[in-house]
């Protein structure tokens, strides 16, 4: 009985492909029959877009909603289109504005991420095959990480502005692994757009006075940084902060602990190198970290 069960999922399972999948090609021009799928990552919903732009020397943040529109054929490559909505290229623009980067292909890619450049788009009105001649986007690189919901995206505007896309949510890369190690330290930074503050958590971290060291604190986060834009990301400054300590199954536990009151924190925050410099005083003692993040960054990898 249980054999026929099985036989019966595997007939379904092979009935299904069949129907899913195209016919192949028996011509030499496309050896491989192309499989399309369409994904559709709303950057907003995700996780809030960050844009960074410097225009000379001012540097600010906004927040913007894009779409990744992914076409997979065959794994081989992939067809990448940006829709953007509400961009403002400077502090200035009386309103956002609206635009397609048109598909760029890529041949960089694998079952977990997507990574995409182009060294000239058009500037589409979306929906449409109009082009925006006011505008001209150079430069353009991408990654897309959807297993993490990691992405990062940087283009040029009339040679001007640059423009770097981020997530608001962006973790510190371990040894052996991406992120969200269980016994090592690592940090995750949340950047609040609307308000400018920031909390940084910290995972896994011991302090040391003197010539003691204090256990190791599994989960402890620093809230109400400011933040300010940097031609490169962000910078984070804040000092008397009463951290808060977690404890709990999950770490879900938050509870203030004034015996670690945090004065002169400073963190940078490099979206195109990929790396965070983090610095603070707490319980008479000193923490300092240099570290890569977990952000694919086109100029970190040439």
């Amino acid at each position: 009985m249980i054999n026929k069960i099985k036989m019966k999922k595997f007939l379904l399972s092979l009935s299904l492909m069949a129907m899913v999948l195209p016919f192949s090609s028996c011509g030499d021009d496309e050896p491989y029959a192309p499989v399309i799928t369409n994904e559709t990552i709303m950057a907003q919903n995700v996780i809030s877009s960050t844009i960074i732009i410097e225009s000379g020397a001012v540097n600010y943040i906004e927040k913007a909603n894009y779409t990744f529109n992914i076409e997979y054929r065959d794994m081989r490559e992939a067809t990448i289109k940006v829709v953007a909505n509400g961009v403002k290229f400077d502090s200035h623009m009386p309103f956002g504005v609206s635009f397609e980067m048109e598909e760029m292909k890529t041949n960089e890619l694998n079952d977990y991420y997507v990574k995409f450049h182009s060294s000239k788009v058009k500037f589409l009105k979306p929906g449409t095959d109009e082009e925006n001649t006011n505008y001209t986007l150079t430069d353009v690189n991408g990654y897309i990480d959807k297993a993490n919901g990691v992405y990062s995206l940087e283009y040029t505007v009339n040679g001007k502005w640059h423009v770097i896309v981020c997530s608001s949510s962006i973790s510190s890369r371990v040894e052996g692994n991406d992120y969200r190690a269980p016994s090592q330290l690592y940090y995750n930074y949340k950047i609040n757009v609307a308000t400018m503050k920031a909390e940084v958590f910290i995972y896994n971290v011991q302090f040391t006075v003197g010539g003691a060291t204090s256990p190791v604190l599994k989960k402890i986060s620093i809230p109400n940084l400011d933040v300010t834009a940097t031609a490169t990301g962000f910078e984070l400054t804040g000092t008397d902060i009463v951290p808060t300590y977690y404890t709990g199954e999950n770490l879900d536990q938050g509870t203030p602990y004034p015996a670690l009151t945090v004065t002169n924190f400073k963190s940078t925050i490099d979206v195109t190198d990929a790396e965070h410099t983090i610095y603070f005083n707490a319980h008479g003692g000193e923490h300092s970290n240099t570290s890569s993040l977990y952000l694919w960054s086109w100029k970190a990898a040439q």
